[in-house]
């Protein structure tokens, strides 16, 4: 096969820059995924409101509002790696939607407005042309050519990403853990984050997905954990934290880990033939691993340079190149306070932060700025 732009990964990003390009009257393209969807992702599935501003923004508010099962969070019960425990109660302009729900959705948009995709297709390796540059993927079986790789696949490959990705950062990895539970004990509309002192600067979660649904997981870096598995640290934190609600209630599926890419900055995001979106450029919060917002946004901002990189017939180089400076201005402000916070949960200060929120004047300031 051939094809102008190829998109690899129909997560978010990949989603997202298919909509785009398709919405935008630009059919050269194809996007594909190692298998089908509807397919059961390893994510908390949480829509921050960054998310919900985004989808506003570009007209597609609509795209969440009739998908279910799903829950809307309006408190947030945090503790502390001191044992303190605070309950903040607000609207928090926050929901849950399962990554199989919301993702299939987003592809769905993709295809109506005539985006071709191609299912069953992973990607094995990268096509190179004699000057390196980036020209299309193989499965080890099947290859596509492109003029410009979308690489929305998350970037966990680490030979792959050191054979050709343009960032050549040291990459500090999280790792997360997570499974699904039906019946177990939460209040409704409740979201809960308990920041242990095992895995801090990071944090364990259970998230409400609807329907009697939790999802309950952590996040922490390889590097804090050390030489164990997270697995087991995982089954430490819930018979620490959830060992009574637990029994109560009835795990669906199995328990599953996953990678997760960030950074503190953008950097080599483009070049060599490539736009990296979403984890594959390590468009995520250090501080909460939130991703979707950076994949939606990263997606959008890498259809609009390629639109604007066709606009006077053959591709431009310099103006596709030009989505990295987009991303530095929307991604590099929130990527570095991400981090900042990060840091300050690492140190005494923030246990005190926490025992603060007890006091009413700093809880109704706290409620204000969470939907922010």
């Amino acid at each position: 096969m051939k094809t102008r732009v190829l998109i690899a990964g129909a997560g978010p990003s990949g989603s997202m820059a298919a909509y785009i390009l398709a919405k935008q009257g630009f059919y050269d393209f194809i996007i594909i995924d190692r298998t089908n969807l509807p397919r059961q992702k390893p994510c908390a599935g949480g829509i921050a409101p960054a998310t919900v501003r985004f989808l506003r923004q570009i007209g597609l508010e609509n795209l969440i509002a009739g998908l279910e099962p799903s829950a809307t969070m309006q408190t947030l019960r945090l503790v502390g790696p001191d044992g303190s425990d605070n309950l903040f109660s607000s609207n928090l302009k926050a929901r849950t939607i399962n990554r199989k729900i919301f993702d299939t959705a987003l592809l769905g948009i993709a295809r109506e407005s005539g985006a071709h995709f191609v299912p069953d297709f992973p990607v094995k390796d990268l096509i190179t042309d004699g000057t390196g540059r980036v020209c299309g993927v193989t499965d080890g079986k099947r290859s596509i050519e492109s003029e410009v790789v979308v690489m929305a696949t998350g970037g966990h490959n680490k030979k792959m990403r050191e054979k050709y990705f343009p960032d050549t950062r040291p990459l500090r990895r999280m790792v997360s853990r997570i499974g699904w539970w039906k019946n177990f004990d939460l209040p409704e509309g409740q979201l809960e984050m308990i920041f242990d002192e095992e895995i801090r600067p990071h944090y364990g979660w259970v998230f409400p997905e609807g329907d009697g649904m939790v999802n309950i997981g952590l996040c922490v870096y390889e590097d804090v954990i050390k030489n164990k598995n997270v697995a087991d640290v995982f089954n430490g934190f819930l018979d620490k934290y959830y060992k009574e609600r637990i029994k109560k209630a009835v795990q669906v599926g199995r328990l599953l880990s996953y990678p997760i890419n960030t950074d503190r900055s953008v950097k080599g995001i483009a070049g060599n033939g490539m736009l990296l979106c979403g984890e594959a450029g390590r468009l995520c919060s250090p501080a909460t691993a939130e991703g979707i917002s950076f994949a939606l946004e990263s997606g959008y901002l890498a259809a609009g340079s390629i639109i604007d990189a066709y606009s006077q017939g053959p591709l431009n180089e310099k103006v596709l190149y030009g989505y990295e400076k987009k991303c530095r201005k929307a991604f590099n402000l929130r990527l570095r306070s991400s981090a900042f916070f990060s840091a300050i949960v690492k140190t005494r200060l923030f246990p005190g932060l926490i025992a603060l929120g007890s006091n009413p004047v700093i809880k109704r300031i706290v409620n204000r700025m969470i939907p922010a």
